[in-house]
């Protein structure tokens, strides 16, 4: 069995947590982009940054041309990203359709041709509520064509596949990670908007690590509770680090109300603000 593999790297925190895995690992890494005709190219910047310090090949392949038949998602078009969290319903506007077996299809020839045994992508279980090409069912089949679709075998593996974006955040902490070498939002501003829902999973998952988000953040303030969900607030204050709010701050900002927001135990973490 080849010690080369391919990783699909957005620039995303997933991603680069799964690239800097394999080569912990051991593993010979070729990264691979896709421009697709995403709104902006923020990630692709990063990703070549990073690949370009690790030194490690790395290619980015423009599929743009697809969207003519790729149509319909908020990522590639100029509708409104919606706000909230990715269980939300209207968060469906942000499927590309197909996205993930055309991306697969793209880096399985690419392993063929550097020798690589398996094509790595960053799916993890905060994906499966919306996402098909990102549910288990999806990576078995999709393995099972590409390991005879070559006269190479070549193996689909999505190592996050059963972890939670917390999850990966705690891996990518052991391996020491600089998440700053990141970008996740789906608008391509100066800041992050805090209020898609990239930024939203991304920020549950520095809260449940108990740290604050290295990036900066256009909203500052979000209230989580004992379900660990965010609430974004849309007024912008000086970074403070954490506090406990009560039950009446909570309710001015959330805009909740009663007995509901006082079970919650809300907290303010004021995210970073540059």
């Amino acid at each position: 069995m080849t010690d080369t593999v391919v990783v699909i790297y957005s620039g995303g925190m997933d991603s680069f947590t799964l690239l800097h895995r394999a080569r912990a690992r051991g593993l010979k890494v070729h990264a691979l982009s896709f421009n697709y005709g995403q709104r902006h190219v923020r990630e692709l910047d990063v990703a070549r940054s990073v690949c370009v310090d690790l030194d490690i090949p790395h290619k980015v392949i423009d599929i743009r041309a697809m969207n003519e038949v790729m149509s319909g998602s908020a990522l590639t078009s100029g509708d409104a990203i919606p706000e909230g969290h990715y269980e939300e319903e209207n968060m469906k506007a942000t499927v590309v359709p197909n996205r993930n077996m055309i991306l697969l299809s793209l880096a399985t020839g690419y392993a063929v041709t550097v020798n690589a045994g398996a094509v790595w992508y960053g799916a993890h279980g905060g994906d499966h509520a919306i996402y098909p090409d990102c549910r288990p069912e999806f990576v078995e089949k999709m393995d099972a064509v590409c390991r005879i679709a070559n006269y190479e075998p070549v193996g689909i593996e999505a190592p996050f596949m059963h972890m939670s974006k917390g999850d990966i955040l705690a891996e990518g902490l052991k391996l020491k990670l600089d998440y700053a070498h990141t970008w996740t939002c789906y608008n391509g501003r100066e800041e992050a908007c805090g209020l898609c829902g990239s930024c939203v999973e991304r920020l549950e998952a520095f809260a449940e690590n108990g740290l604050a988000d290295p990036l900066a953040y256009e909203a500052g303030r979000w209230c989580t509770g004992s379900r660990k969900r965010f609430i974004p607030c849309r007024v912008r204050v000086p970074r403070r680090g954490a506090q406990r709010c009560s039950v009446a701050s909570v309710n001015a900002i959330c805009g909740q109300a009663g007995k509901k927001t006082a079970q919650r135990q809300c907290v303010i973490s004021v995210i970073r603000i540059l």
